[in-house]
């Protein structure tokens, strides 16, 4: 009798990378945030490609009050990641955050893509990742009022980061000028 699939992934400590595969339902984001949380690092490069039932992201855009994100656009599949790059990193609250972008294709061959939401993205067959460890890097991501967005600082270590915000959440729908999809 075979074993039932489930997601699953392995850390290579000496070459600081973590290999792993998501199986049909599972949400691309979580489940990858799931298995990097399993390892106890600070930071670490994404990337990925695979199939999904439903892509959900967002794009910049420059309007009347600036630059601001799109609303929300979701695309019934099946879709295929053609390629998905990003950063885990934390909230600066201990949380793990994840930014991730990705290009995909659709059943027509229409290529399109963005910055891709948490919680929206479901497994088609497979989703495969390589999360290449940031060794001694911390990175953490928060709101820079200066810039109006959330981005991400890296320093080496465990100190020194600066301007952490308390209530993240709030901070990032401020970025988004109202348009919530989170």
């Amino acid at each position: 009798m075979s074993e039932k699939p489930t997601n699953h992934s392995i850390y290579d400590e000496e070459n600081g990378c973590i290999f792993g595969s998501l199986i049909m339902g599972t949400d691309l984001m979580e489940g990858i945030i799931q298995e990097y949380e399993k390892y106890n690092i600070q930071s670490g490069m994404v990337t990925c490609i695979g199939s999904l039932s439903r892509a959900s992201y967002v794009y910049i855009q420059n309007d009347l009050d600036g630059l601001s994100y799109s609303k929300a656009i979701r695309k019934e599949g099946p879709i295929e990641i053609l390629n998905a790059t990003g950063f885990l990193c934390d909230k600066g609250n201990g949380v793990t955050d994840f930014h991730l972008h990705g290009i995909f294709g659709d059943q027509k061959g229409s290529i399109f893509g963005g910055h891709i939401l948490p919680g929206e993205n479901p497994t088609l067959i497979t989703v495969e990742f390589n999360i290449q460890v940031g060794k001694g890097i911390e990175a953490v991501r928060t709101f820079k009022p200066q810039l109006g967005f959330q981005t991400i600082t890296f320093n080496q270590g465990g100190s020194g980061v600066g301007d952490i915000g308390t209530n993240l959440l709030e901070d990032f729908q401020h970025a988004c000028k109202g348009t919530s999809y989170i």
